[in-house]
């Protein structure tokens, strides 16, 4: 069990707390945030300080920390925010639902979030400071790189890899074998069967509205 310091005060700490509190034997003490953000001494019941000076208060030689912000800028605050509080000497936690069906140990690195209801088969290997919300499959001997966000009902096929830095929304399915490239953007609904480049951007179109109220279509139907 380790006494973790959360960063942040908003929707992504209050849910981590929750999980870890809840699924986890680690224990929230604390929270941080930037001097200039911070608004508030306590928040759910336990202090809140500096990121700045963070180290005097919380040593990283007995906390250990956990960052979970958006995807927003292609990850670009959470990676920032990470490699700042490693440069302060700290390690972090990850959290792993318990309820998630495993035959061998997982390899997760550290500062992920990794909701319930995951399918991941064998040798599936998960870098740092990555978020896989909830029920998403990923098949045999995929790997997934640093600082990725990964929505909800994600399929990805087998002897896949995916980039540092990407986004991949819900309902994505990559084909097997593909290799996606650092830094893309899969929009939700996409299907992806041949490698990317980096930085590259997948987005469906949304689906257009028929041109009549729902009461008449019902009616239809």
């Amino acid at each position: 069990m380790s006494n973790i310091v959360l960063f942040g005060v908003g929707g992504g700490a209050d849910t981590a707390c929750r999980y870890f509190t809840k699924d986890s034997d680690h224990q929230v003490v604390a929270y941080t945030l930037d001097a200039d953000r911070r608004d508030r001494s306590v928040h759910n019941g336990c202090p809140v300080v500096d990121f700045e000076t963070v180290q005097d208060s919380y040593p990283p030689d007995e906390y250990k920390m956990f960052i979970l912000l958006s995807f927003d800028g292609m990850n670009e605050l959470r990676i920032k925010k990470y490699e700042q509080a490693r440069a302060k000497g700290y390690s972090f936690v990850s959290y792993v639902a318990s309820n998630i069906s495993r035959l061998e140990e997982l390899q997760v690195g550290q500062n992920c979030f990794i909701l319930e209801n995951q399918t991941l088969n064998f040798d599936v290997k998960i870098g740092d400071n990555v978020v896989m919300w909830s029920g998403n499959h990923v098949g045999d001997r995929s790997t997934i790189g640093d600082h990725v966000w990964i929505s909800s009902q994600v399929a990805i096929g087998g002897d896949v890899t995916i980039g540092t830095s990407c986004f991949i929304g819900m309902h994505a399915t990559i084909g097997h074998g593909v290799s996606i490239g650092d830094m893309n953007f899969i929009g939700a609904g996409s299907l992806i069967t041949k490698n990317t480049k980096n930085d590259a951007v997948y987005v469906q179109p949304s689906t257009k509205a028929l041109q009549m109220d729902s009461k008449d279509f019902a009616r239809i139907i």
